[in-house]
Parts: C-alpha cells; structure tokens; sequence
C-alpha cells in the first residue's frame, strides 16, 4: 500500500516538471550564476583584506622591534655612562663605571704611636772615652717617652680605559715628618707580563720595603731593609708575571732610576749616573701553604758632584758637608736612634762613602696558616774612593744583614683576628779586609743584634692596635749610651704601642 502511494507522487512530480517552461530554467540558473559571482567577489575581497592585515602586521612588528631595539641600545648607553659608587672596609671609597673601564678610589690611613723609653740615668754615662764625649753624645741620643704621629697618608688611585693606572700618595702629617709627596706614579698594562710604570716609587727591590706600611707585621721595617733597599725614586720600571710550563708564576721588575731620593730630596739627578734594580720572585707548587722566593740586584752611586749628593727615603745615606768630597752611611733603629753614632762630642758619626754601591740579596714567605715565616737578607759593597791618607782609595765598605721572623695567629685573619710574632735581626758594617780601615778617625765597625716581640690585634678591616717590644745588643757600646735605659752600652730596652686606622 505504501509502496503505491511513491509511485503516485513522483508520476505526478515528475508530470508536472515536464510540463513547466523552459524561462523558468534558465532564470533560476541565472541566479545561481549571480549567487556564485557575487561569492567570487567576496571572497576575492576577503584574501585581500587579509593580505593586507598581514602587510599591516609584518610592518607593526618591524616598527616595534625597531623600537624595542632603540630601547635597548638606549638602556645600554645609560648603562655604561652610570657610576658604581661605595665602601669597602679598609680599602675605601669607589666610583667605578658599569662597563669596568674607568675607576676611582680615595683611602688613607694614620698610625698613631706611643713610643716607650726607659729612664735617661745620664748620672752613670761614662763621661769622655778616648777623646769622645759620651756623655754629651748620649744626652743628644736619648729620647723621652712621647707620643708620635708616625704617619698620615691621603691615597688617590685610579684606572682610565682599563689599560692606564695612576696612583698618588701624599704624606700630610707636616711638622719634622713633612708635608710631601710619597708616591706618585701612571702606569699602562700591556699584558699581565708587560706592565710599565713611570714616576715616584720604591724600586722593585726586598720584602719588607715593597710591602705598604699599612701590612707590616711590626710596627717598623727591619734595619737592614731600611739600610740597603731603595726607597722611593723617580724612574721607569717593566714588570710583569709570568708562567713557567702554565703553571709556575715567576714575576720579574726591573728599573732604572735617578737614584739621589724623593722628588722633595732630589728634583733632578744630581750626577747623572742611574740606578738600576732587578728582582725576580718565584712561587713554587707546595704540598701545604704558599712559598715566594725572592732575588734582588741594585746598582746605585753615591757620590757628592757640584757639593750635591744622593740620599735616601729614611736618610741612612745622606749628603755629607759642603765641601767634603764625601757622603755618610749611618743605619737606623726602629724608633729613629742613629746606630752608628751621632757625631756629637767627638764621637763616631756614620761611615764615609764615596762611589758605586752594589747590592744583593733574597727574601722568602712560607705562609702556612696559622704560622708565616718570613726572612730577607742583603749585601753591599760600597766604594771609599779618595778618603784614605793623600786621597787614596780605601777598601770597600760591607754592609750585610739580615732578619728572620715567626707568626703565629692565635685566631682569626687581617680582616678580624690576633697575631703574635718574633723577630731576630742581625747587621754588620766593616770592610772587605777583616782589619778595618776607618775614612776618620773616630770610625768603628759596628754590629747589631735585636729581637723583636710582637702582639696584633686586628679589631677589623679597618682598625688595628698593636704593641711590640724591642731589645737591642749594639757595639761598640758607647753609639748605645742614652738609647733608652742603656747606659754603657748595655742592652736597650724599647717599645713601641701603635694603633693604625684606614678607611
């Protein structure tokens, strides 16, 4: 019955599409070919706008990261030009450029001392000794115990494109130290092998005189460093580190100096002749702690030309008299007592020199915490020309000598921390010939013998107090009068209580 009722339905559909118009055909195919143009159309449009929102896009984005890239550039700019400001305890004030290139420090530092004598008792000086008048020298020599103003330094120190260095120093305590120049140096580093450095320095030369007065582990350099190591000159220096096989450092300094002192001694080179100074440091591997093993070389002339003459930092070697064809080595104690006399009353006042001195020595450090071990020793040979009888040469003058000396830190380090040392010193000065022939009449050879005891407390980076007690065996005994307590020449009993402070 169902299937019948189909049948009819599409007889009659399909009669009465047969019997419709042909116009009706054709307009309905004309809509569906307008219906597809006008789908053409649009679709066309919508690529279009699309590929335009893409043009659009790829410019944004250009644009912001052009932008983004003036931003950065700009922040870099900023960046490099800014300044890095601060503090670092005990070793001062920084301004620093971001970008490393430039740099500028101001620190300083003051040691106050209270140097401790002992009782004068000029009542037992041994009044006139062979002609000399020990009394009256040693009533010159002895010193009251005092409070001292041992040093006030102002430190400006720099970097100027990475490769250029410049370092000033000026001491402005006044007074009898001075106001002066210390050090004053530019400096340009090729490499960590070649660096030279040119103005007021100290020579590449020893231990203890090329450590800053702010590290040293007693309140006062040895004799025999401040006897015979340079102290500062004007002159040029290359130095630099190198490695053995990548893992030996070696450094190496060697210069060439005016050699007649200190800018405020000497403006200009007296005689012409220069000094010249070497040292080489090794640092061989170790089991345990850290080793340096130093060799100094110094060649230097003292010698009076036009009735000027060389001196030194700490006026061991100074000018003698106008007039006098000679100059005088007088080494000094670490509380400023001349130990080969001081010429009053007729008394023994220095070694007259005059000529070439050369000098050499080594050093060592063997720091193996909680102890350090250090030790330096020198020899020099000086000319005596034209002081003997008719102005005939002398034998050269030997000055050598030597300290060693022991650490121990009961806790801590230099930046919080308590060290204890002892320090044994030996100098001697006579001549090559065993029986010494003196330039004057009043001329002995003279031997040194001192130990040190020392306490430093390093409170913190920027604060130290320390204490030393000095003992000192000196002969001949008579330069010893009025030296402290001593009153025939027997040991001297010293001590020296200092607080440093630096920012």
């Amino acid at each position: 019955m169902d299937q019948r009722k189909w049948w009819v339905r599409g007889i009659v559909l399909g009669s009465a599409l047969l019997l419709a118009p042909v116009g009706a055909w054709a307009d309905k195919l004309t809509e569906l070919e307008q219906a597809f143009e006008t789908q053409q159309k649009s679709l066309q449009q919508l690529q279009q706008e699309m590929h335009r929102l893409r043009q659009d896009r790829t410019a944004q984005q250009t644009e912001i990261d052009r932008r983004v890239m003036e931003v950065e550039q700009k922040a870099a700019e900023a960046a490099a030009s800014s300044l890095l400001t601060g503090y670092e305890p005990g070793k001062g004030f920084f301004l620093k450029s971001a970008d490393g290139q430039f740099n500028l420090s101001l620190r300083g530092y003051a040691q106050n001392w209270m140097h401790v004598e002992g009782a004068r008792n000029e009542e037992a000086f041994p009044s006139v000794v062979d002609g000399q008048n020990v009394t009256a020298a040693g009533l010159k020599r002895h010193d009251q115990s005092t409070f001292r103003l041992r040093r006030t330094r102002i430190i400006v120190s720099g970097q100027v494109f990475t490769d250029f260095g410049f370092f000033i120093e000026s001491e402005i305590s006044g007074g009898a130290i001075g106001t002066r120049l210390e050090e004053g140096w530019g400096s340009y580093t090729y490499a960590p092998w070649a660096k030279v450095t040119v103005g007021q320095y100290k020579p590449r030369f020893g231990l203890e005189m090329l450590t800053s007065a702010r590290d040293l582990d007693f309140a006062e350099r040895a004799v025999i460093a401040r006897s015979l190591s340079p102290d500062q000159e004007l002159g040029a220096t290359v130095e630099g580190t190198l490695k053995l096989a990548n893992m030996l450092p070696v450094y190496y300094g060697v210069g060439i100096y005016n050699g007649c002192g200190r800018v405020d001694q000497c403006a200009i080179d007296n005689d012409g002749k220069k000094e010249f100074t070497g040292r080489v440091a090794v640092s061989p591997l170790m089991p345990f702690g850290t080793l340096t093993i130093g060799l100094n070389a110094d060649h230097r002339t003292f010698r009076m030309v036009r009735d000027t003459g060389a001196t030194d930092a700490n006026s061991v070697t100074r000018p003698g008299p106008v007039g006098s064809g000679f100059e005088t080595f007088n080494p000094v104690g670490p509380t400023g007592v001349r130990l080969a006399g001081n010429g009053v009353g007729g008394t023994q006042n220095g070694f007259r020199i005059n000529g070439d001195r050369v000098t050499g020595g080594g050093d060592l450090v063997f720091d193996f915490y909680p102890f350090v071990i250090k030790g330096e020793y020198a020899y020099a040979s000086q000319e005596r020309d034209k002081l003997g009888a008719g102005g005939t040469n002398l034998d050269h003058l030997i000055m050598q000598g030597g300290y060693g000396s022991i650490g121990y830190w009961l806790f801590g380090t230099k930046r919080n921390g308590l060290l204890t040392n002892l320090r044994y010193e030996h100098v001697r000065v006579d001549d090559n010939k065993g029986a010494f022939t003196p330039a004057a009449a009043n001329e002995r050879p003279m031997e040194l013998r001192s130990g040190t005891l020392g306490l430093t407390w390093y409170v913190n980076p920027s604060v130290r107090l320390r204490g030393n007690y000095i003992l000192t065996d000196l002969r001949p005994g008579r330069n010893a009068v009025g030296m402290s307590n001593s009153t025939h020449g027997e040991l001297a009993h010293q001590g020296i209580a200092e607080l440093q402070v630096q920012f």
